[in-house]
């Protein structure tokens, strides 16, 4: 017998005050879910979602509703259309948003899904073919929080034939999906060709793999919780501490790294992101999904948005100059009430107009023993590329490089004039 009242309160310590947001698609395994929620204290609200994939899916639909109609449960209803792309993918995230858009309406965190032990196994089968972390490899969580949302899988250690024997014996009513027979899928393939054949080698196998699950929990709980002490409150890996740790750890600092952005990601992407923190270079970066970068600044990495830069070119005019949404760039060509925040530009000759752009690979500085890359410069100062890509340089009309922000003044230019200039910016470097 399923006693789901011990398993939401006493394993999964749900308040009974909360109301109980559950996906129900009209099978075997929600419907027995549904059955076993209106035996408890619990408040029910079911959510079941049509793809329109399949002709029965209004049959499925009228089970559904004429259930919650006959036991007095709210009940709502989504269509799930996906034009393109992974529809798998997708639809997990429709059905997501639909579903927190219940949770809140209830003004409640839980939400239910109906997956058993047999789909754990599965779900392990399919990481431990894609690849993944420790968590990933352990399979679908009994419980895990997304925000403020607590998704639950309150049947997760129960077998399927535990599900079936239940459905029999208590006249459950449902309807079987026949994409569950479709091969095309590569969890269907597991549930029939690969699975059984596991079973026969060992009639406890479920109960090995909840074991093995539990296991490792555990031990990626106890990662985590490592992890998260060495993590600053920016989410940046401090490079110095990270080269000390276990390689369980370091791992680990990356994948919270990834989905701390909700990033997908595999142990090979894992993999490579560990050997440019290893490495001896200190500025690189890796090319993530979604438009995001993992980015090696010399003793810290991170993970921010990809930003296109745009090649800028401002005329410097006398008085207040706007830089874009960067700053104000204020210039005088003599003195005036001027404050120590400006600086003094002495020189001879210089082709005026002047002007402002951002840093570009090639540039050169002038010093009185001769010329040096503005590119070694910034690595001898140790400039993370980030803000070496976000400088901004002060040239004349020549080109000739008179300022760089924060790092350089050409002071090779005679002292016969001088004008001055402060720049106040309200970027963020990284």
């Amino acid at each position: 017998m399923i006693n789901l009242q011990n398993i939401l309160k006493s394993d999964l310590h749900i308040p009974i005050k909360y109301p109980l947001v559950v996906s129900i698609s009209g099978g075997v395994d929600s419907m027995v879910l549904l059955n076993l929620l209106l035996e408890t204290s619990y408040q029910t609200i079911v959510v079941h979602f049509n793809h329109l994939k399949r002709d029965e899916s209004i049959i499925e639909k009228d089970l559904v509703e004429s259930i919650c109609k006959e036991k007095n449960i709210p009940f709502y209803y989504y269509t799930i259309e996906v034009s393109e792309g992974n529809f798998h993918h997708q639809a997990h995230q429709m059905r997501k948003h639909y579903l927190m858009e219940v949770a809140k309406l209830h003004k409640t965190p839980y939400i239910l899904t109906a997956h058993h032990l047999d789909d754990l196994f599965e779900n392990i089968l399919i990481k431990m073919t894609r690849g993944s972390n420790i968590l990933g490899y352990a399979g679908m969580q009994q419980s895990h929080q997304t925000d403020q949302f607590v998704f639950v899988k309150p049947l997760l250690y129960v077998p399927k034939k535990d599900i079936i024997n239940y459905a029999i014996k208590f006249s459950v009513s449902y309807l079987d999906d026949a994409s569950n027979e479709d091969n095309y899928y590569l969890r269907n393939r597991y549930r029939h060709a690969v699975v059984p054949v596991m079973k026969q080698e060992n009639d406890d196998l479920l109960d090995q793999i909840k074991q093995y699950h539990k296991q490792l929990s555990h031990a990626f709980t106890f990662i985590r919780e490592t992890t998260k002490s060495y993590m600053n409150e920016k989410h940046e890996i401090n490079l110095s501490h990270f080269l000390t740790l276990p390689i369980a750890v370091q791992e680990d600092m990356i994948a919270f790294l990834l989905e701390d952005y909700k990033l997908n990601f595999t142990y090979e992407t894992i993999q490579k992101i560990y050997k440019i923190l290893t490495s001896k270079k200190p500025n690189q970066r890796y090319t993530l999904e979604n438009k995001h970068h993992f980015i090696k600044a010399y003793d810290k990495a991170y993970i921010e948005p990809f930003t296109t830069i745009k090649k800028i070119k401002i005329m410097v005019k006398e008085g207040k100059n706007k830089v874009g949404k960067e700053g104000i760039f204020t210039f005088f060509p003599i003195s005036s009430d001027l404050t120590a925040d400006f600086t003094k530009l002495c020189y001879n000759e210089l082709a005026f107009p002047l002007w402002l752009r951002l840093r570009e690979d090639g540039d050169v500085l002038a010093y009185d023993y001769g010329h040096k890359k503005l590119k070694k410069l910034l690595i001898d100062k140790k400039v993370p590329m980030q803000e070496r890509n976000h400088l901004w340089v002060l040239t004349d009309n020549n080109d000739h490089i008179l300022w760089v922000e924060n790092y350089y003044v050409n002071q090779t230019l005679g002292t016969n004039h001088e004008c001055y200039f402060q720049f106040k910016g309200d970027k963020k470097h990284a």
